[in-house]
């Protein structure tokens, strides 16, 4: 399950780390290998994005995506979503791998996608490109190619084939052939079919195996999955006939665990991630059988416990608001702030940061915040800060109430949201209103409602504050959720 996650507020992953307390020196001997394989596909207002991690160096804590030097995602698996997109805006995005003691990668290659869907394009696939071949043996080839694709593309099945044969269905961008005669020439591509049913296939690569025995053993038949945990999965396997003395098991054409018996346990795997598994038998001399048939499976979706949010900061913005900031690892739908000691909920939202109103002059409170996910539960709350109001006045202004907000279409990429509240009596006067999105000024007004021109696509989570003429604010009223509507493609 993939989850959509904002961010409103951007730190660097060294001072998250610092603040949560975190390590910041390493016991081993270098950080994690850079992300590979970048792919993103789009929706109306967002952007999924999908990478691989080499098994070198230290295995990541969680990774970062990034789009003009700001982290936009974060994730503790090999997959994100950038949401709450304008609609039809174009991202470059990179990603970093993070390792548990704050290292971090050097970016993966950039991908680019256009926020967009529908229209008539639906059936426009192109063939997978940038197929080659590695891993030659007198018995076997490896493939690989290029998964990405335009905007338009709808996913499917790609097809793998043989001297113009489908050998293989695939959701991956590689496959392992094997079984072939030694000193044989073959061509091979890689293709899709689109909803008509036309294939389009890659250029055709060519390719002859090496010199060798002839000799290759059954391919072993009856691959079952057993256990599956969040990093590992199980697989047995009817043996070979033949003179097989051991076992290869391969997701897409990387070989990922051998055997000398009819099982193997794949592991140091991510979360909530697709694997399609193949196992072949060998001989004595290296004859490699043919694949197998495939097994399509995936890893348990959530780890034993959703990590709590890190770097929390408390700043007080005057002597009635503390403004929050914190990281969340995860992909979060939304975030609760508690008071402490109390455990009392003070706030809620989408966004990683918060404004707290309406409090005292010169009061100390302390503050932790948990994450929500759409698949895995919450987290426990962070760790703990204490923060102080400045010093002021102890006037504050009575809390509007009533927030609503309506939207209208304006154009194919904007659309109008009218906000609007009432304000009671109140013996501190009101000189204006502050509304907020997270812990950053959304807009500000002098009366009781607004209307703002906005671009469409995005949802915003409001809150309402009244000012004073001191500038102290008073609680919040709301939040209230919109959407600025936009117009998708005929």
């Amino acid at each position: 399950m993939r989850q959509v996650l904002r961010r409103t507020g951007l730190f660097a992953v060294a001072t998250a780390l610092a603040l949560a307390g975190l390590p910041g020196t390493a016991s081993a001997s270098s950080g994690p290998a850079i992300p590979q394989r970048l792919y993103a596909r789009n929706g109306a207002t967002s952007i999924a994005l999908s990478w691989t991690q080499p098994a070198s160096g230290s295995r990541p804590t969680y990774f970062q995506v990034y789009e003009n030097g700001a982290v936009v995602a974060r994730n503790t698996t090999i997959h994100a979503t950038v949401g709450n997109l304008v609609f039809n805006s174009t991202h470059t995005y990179t990603v970093t791998a993070v390792d548990h003691y704050g290292r971090e990668s050097a970016p993966s290659a950039p991908v680019t996608r256009t926020a967009i869907v529908g229209g008539p394009f639906g059936c426009g696939l192109t063939a997978p490109s940038g197929l080659v071949a590695t891993d030659v043996t007198a018995s076997a080839v490896s493939l690989s190619w290029s998964n990405a694709q335009p905007y338009w593309d709808q996913p499917g099945t790609l097809l793998v084939l043989l001297d113009g044969a489908v050998v293989q269905q695939t959701t991956l961008d590689s496959a392992r052939i094997s079984g072939l005669a030694p000193a044989s020439t073959h061509t091979v591509q890689v293709a899709r079919r689109d909803c008509n049913g036309t294939l389009h296939p890659s250029v055709r690569l060519t390719v002859t195996t090496l010199s060798g025995g002839s000799a290759r053993p059954a391919a072993p038949t009856g691959l079952t999955v057993g256990a599956r945990t969040n990093t590992s999965i199980a697989l047995s396997w009817a043996p070979s006939t033949g003179a097989a003395v051991r076992y290869q098991v391969y997701d897409g054409a990387t070989p990922v665990a051998a055997s000398t018996a009819a099982s193997a346990t794949v592991s140091g795997l991510w979360r909530d991630t697709g694997h399609q598994f193949t196992v072949s038998a060998l001989d004595a001399a290296g004859g490699e059988s043919a694949q197998s048939a495939p097994m399509a499976t995936a890893t348990q979706t959530c780890d034993p416990s959703v990590p709590a949010p890190t770097g929390l900061t408390a700043t007080a913005l005057s002597a009635s608001t503390i403004a929050l900031h914190w990281v969340s690892t995860v992909e979060a739908t939304g975030f609760t702030v508690y008071a402490k000691p109390s455990g009392a909920v003070i706030a809620t939202g989408p966004a990683d940061s918060a404004v707290i109103t309406g409090l005292p002059s010169a009061s100390t409170r302390g503050y932790a915040v948990s994450a929500q996910t759409a698949a895995c539960g919450s987290s426990a709350p962070g760790s703990t800060v204490t923060a102080a109001t400045l010093a002021g006045p102890a006037a504050r202004p009575t809390a509007p109430t009533g927030l609503t907000a309506s939207v209208r279409q304006s154009g194919a990429f904007t659309g109008t949201a009218t906000l609007s509240w009432t304000q009671p009596a109140s013996a501190d006067p009101v000189t204006g209103y502050r509304l907020y999105e997270g812990a950053a000024l959304f807009a500000t007004a002098s009366g009781t409602s607004l209307m703002l021109t906005l671009p469409s696509g995005p949802t915003h989570t409001v809150i309402v504050v009244a000012v004073d003429a001191a500038g102290q604010e008073s609680t919040a009223t709301g939040p209230v959720r919109f959407t600025i509507p936009f117009i998708p493609p005929p």
